[in-house]
């Protein structure tokens, strides 16, 4: 799981140094856990990337006009 970081720990994890504050690093989620319920991190959700649509200006135009008729000026 991963999870971003709150505060600064010493030591090692796993042989590699903790990272520092708002740095990211995958735990297991028993680790994880603890450290989320202690408030020293927050966890991270991962979301898939939003689909962006390119604008085709072939097949995204503007619909035509009405043909509707104007008004005649009042008095004229």
């Amino acid at each position: 799981m991963k999870v971003k970081m709150l505060v600064s720990i010493t030591g090692t994890i796993n042989g590699k140094d903790w990272p520092a504050t708002g740095g990211v690093i995958d735990l297991t989620a028993d680790v994880a856990a603890d450290l989320i319920s202690n408030r020293y991190a927050e966890p991270i959700v991962d979301t898939p990337p939003r689909e962006t649509a390119a604008a085709d200006p072939v097949t995204e135009t503007a619909v035509a006009p009405t043909g509707k008729a104007r008004r005649k000026p009042a008095g004229g």
